[in-house]
């Protein structure tokens, strides 16, 4: 794929992750509603995050940096993994409490036993979203030195020959998997906001419950 032909859809896409910043910013006012919880502080922190990933991956996709748009990709899905973590946990003040205290939740347990490990979480998060494990496999390789990078450094030549590229611009050859990274970020935002969807809901209900005591009390 030519550098030209990914431009035209890469505008496509920077289209769709500027919508996705703007129904963020609806999600965080529907998630605080009518009162303040510490709950709150959790998701919309997990908002503000997503927000911040978008905006640093747009500029890596207009760079064509595979490497930094694949890490940015993981992250993403770790946005996920935390978020969920908080709906499936045994407490869910107490892993509330670890994230925004800094504090690994890994010692913490779900509802049913298990450690909230994040290979746990990637599993079970997969039951929700077949992709996901696959994906955020592949997405990791971005993060530690593994293949991706070796990749990226080597390419064939003519003659049996191997070239190798320190520092140069990513070859057109690897347009598609920067589409892919950008399709797959698309994808994971919008998992994520399922998620951060229900919480705006259970919102809704404390807050119409909250009003109707006060009215009940006048």
């Amino acid at each position: 794929m030519k550098n030209e032909e990914y431009n035209i859809k890469l505008a496509a896409y920077i289209e769709q992750l500027q919508e996705l910043r703007k129904e963020a910013v609806s999600l965080a006012t529907g998630i605080i509603g009518e009162t303040l919880c510490m709950d709150d502080l959790f998701f919309c922190a997990s908002v503000d995050r997503c927000i911040r990933l978008i905006d640093g991956l747009i500029p890596m996709l207009k760079d064509r940096n595979l490497t930094c748009a694949g890490v940015l990709l993981r992250i993403q899905m770790d946005n996920c993994m935390r978020t969920y973590a908080a709906f499936i946990a045994e407490d869910r003040n107490a892993v509330i409490r670890c994230i925004l205290d800094g504090t690994p939740i890994k010692s913490l347990k779900d509802a049913k036993g298990n450690k909230l490990l994040d290979g746990y979480l990637k599993d079970e998060v997969a039951k929700i979203d077949p992709i996901f494990s696959k994906v955020y496999n592949n997405a990791s390789g971005y993060v530690h030195l593994s293949e991706k990078a070796f990749y990226q450094t080597v390419d064939s030549c003519d003659n049996y020959e191997i070239g190798i590229q320190i520092g140069q611009p990513l070859p057109e050859k690897r347009n598609a998997p920067l589409l892919e990274a950008a399709a797959a970020y698309i994808h994971f935002v919008n998992l994520h906001f399922k998620m951060l969807q229900a919480v705006v809901e259970s919102k809704q209900r404390f807050d119409a419950s909250q009003t109707e005591n006060e009215s009940q009390e006048v």
